[in-house]
């Protein structure tokens, strides 16, 4: 009984192993077609001349002959701005593979580079959108979180949506600037942002009624439950 659960074993370790062969060894050569490559883009990035030229190199088309997967996918991450590459075998045995842009949530000023709402920094190249809220500065790890989180405030809130123009940090404090409000909003970090959001409601739609009574140079939303403002 003993042999034969261990042949057994034996019998399922060898199949596995060909199986792995088969798939990283092939001897057949593929090819990839036009076709077969699903490229999607979110109207920010525009990655088609990155990724044309990568296909078009020789050693990139060699991999793909030979059937070395990994690597063809670890070429693909090289180009940082990639969110997600899938590469597959259709139902024909040809290979495809889909690729998809990350979607920036900020333009990152000091280093010229983007940043996503996981916080992937990647390097801008054709920006086709510049409406991009701007975070200026030298910015740490950290301070990168707490951003992502008041950018992300922002972004769901259905009043504000689109509306943030700058993000910075000044002595630990957290500061924005919006659109159609010509003034600094010290935030001071970002807790409890959407009660900050729901008392800068008020204001904003007072001053737009307003816009020539423009007295003021600053905003402090740092105390609970209390706006400050400041005038020039």
């Amino acid at each position: 009984m003993y042999r034969l659960i261990l042949m057994l074993v034996l019998l399922s370790f060898l199949i596995i192993i060909g199986l792995i062969s088969s798939f990283t060894n092939s001897d057949k050569s593929y090819d990839l077609k036009n076709s077969n490559i699903v490229y999607t883009s979110n109207g920010y990035i525009d990655n088609v001349e990155n990724v044309r030229s990568l296909l078009s190199e020789k050693q990139f088309q060699n991999l793909i002959k030979d059937n070395e997967i990994l690597k063809v996918e670890t070429k693909l991450k090289d180009i940082k701005s990639l969110e997600n590459i899938d590469i597959y075998f259709n139902d024909k045995n040809e290979i495809g593979i889909k690729l998809i842009d990350r979607t920036p949530i900020a333009y990152l000023k000091d280093s010229n580079s983007l940043i996503d709402i996981n916080a992937k920094v990647f390097e801008k190249h054709q920006l086709k959108n510049d409406s991009l809220p701007v975070i200026k500065g030298n910015i740490t790890e950290l301070q990168i979180q707490k951003i992502i989180n008041v950018i992300s405030a922002f972004e769901k809130d259905k009043f504000f949506k689109n509306k943030l123009k700058e993000i910075w940090f000044n002595n630990d404090h957290l500061y924005v600037t919006i659109k159609n409000l010509d003034l600094d909003l010290n935030l001071g970090d970002q807790k409890k942002i959407e009660n900050k959001l729901k008392m800068l409601k008020g204001f904003y739609v007072y001053q737009i009624k307003n816009f020539n009574k423009n007295i003021y140079k600053q905003l402090d939303l740092v105390y609970n439950n209390r706006l400050v403002a400041i005038k020039k």
